[in-house]
């Protein structure tokens, strides 16, 4: 079992108001440069045996055929990467989401999925909402990776409900991005960015993100050794005017659940990779040629200790002279 970052005793930091309670100084950098953690397939949490099978689980579904009656509950053990619920991730200081978001037979409402189908899109939303007009000083960011079974009329009906919930919350795209400082975003009152990775569809859509801004590479490996390999080559370089993802999971392929049917993802790919995981985060530092977004699976084990020590490598930045290139946060034009 890994033992607790030496860091951890620096850190004092109400995880339900850290941006809030971050040094003044660090308020004036923009969030491209901080440490922020996030969640992988993050509405997984309401996944369960008896949650019907997604659109993007086509490939799965045919190789575990075989299965039968029982292919729901293999996969259920497999898709699900999160435990807890979206309000008890923003509270534990989550601020990134990752999001596949897809339609379903029968019904006009939108759902989030991960080879089955997880909970209406609409209702977390609203959770989230509800989080954000409570704490005022704290900004998240949703990414909508990816899209199933649904076509530009559907993808307009997604975009007027992201509008209706979060209203002025969201933050309008800008192609540059080094204002997009805490102050800046406090005192605009934006508290929202939205990645809508379809170009196609969130054009002349201005308060949505495009897919360049944020980049973020799918290791896609089951090797520790492999992954923290990909994640040193990719912030490497990570273009410094852009946030950036750093995916810290593994990826378990279809023969390998096959050869784990009895197993889940969190005893054969999440635990394993625990001491690789927080040994590699502890060595980053945040900034432009650092980590920004971090993001993991199950991230309530250790008492939160992925959160803590993300949002603790802000801390790092106390000592950079990153601190006294940036100004008090201004207004740019697109």
């Amino acid at each position: 079992m890994n033992t607790p970052s030496a860091n951890t005793k620096e850190l004092n930091i109400d995880l339900e108001n850290w941006m809030r309670e971050l040094p003044p100084r660090l308020k004036n950098i923009s969030i491209i440069y901080l440490a922020i953690p996030g969640t992988h397939d993050s509405m997984t949490f309401s996944i369960t045996r008896n949650s019907t099978v997604s659109p993007d689980a086509a490939g799965f579904i045919k190789t575990l055929s075989i299965l039968g009656p029982v292919l729901r509950l293999v996969m259920s053990r497999w898709s699900k990467t999160q435990s807890l619920n979206v309000m008890e991730q923003l509270i534990y200081g989550i601020r990134y989401f990752d999001l596949r978001t897809a339609t379903k037979d029968g019904s006009n409402d939108f759902y989030f999925v991960h080879g089955l189908y997880a909970g209406d899109a609409e209702t977390e939303l609203r959770t989230i909402n509800q989080f954000l007009n409570e704490h005022p000083n704290e900004v998240v960011i949703l990414d909508f990776q990816h899209f199933f079974e649904m076509n530009a009329t559907d993808h307009e009906r997604l975009m007027k409900l992201l509008s209706k919930v979060f209203e002025k919350k969201l933050v309008p795209y800008s192609s540059v991005m080094e204002h997009l400082s805490l102050n800046y975003l406090n005192q605009a009152k934006y508290q929202v960015i939205i990645i809508y990775r379809s170009n196609e569809a969130r054009y002349n859509h201005p308060d949505l993100w495009p897919s360049a801004n944020f980049p973020t590479p799918w290791p896609n490996t089951l090797s520790p050794e492999t992954l923290i390999d990909k994640l040193n080559e990719g912030l490497v370089t990570r273009n410094p005017t852009y946030g950036y993802v750093s995916q810290v999971i593994l990826t378990p392929t279809v023969w390998f659940v096959c050869r784990y049917l009895l197993g889940n993802l969190k005893s054969k790919c999440v635990l394993p990779l625990d001491k690789y995981k927080f040994n590699w985060i502890n060595l980053q530092k945040p900034g432009p040629s650092g980590v920004n977004i971090i993001i993991s699976d199950f991230v309530e084990l250790q008492e939160y200790q992925f959160c803590k020590d993300v949002i603790n490598l802000n801390l790092k930045l106390l000592k950079e002279s990153i601190i006294g290139n940036q100004t008090d946060s201004h207004n740019v034009i697109n």
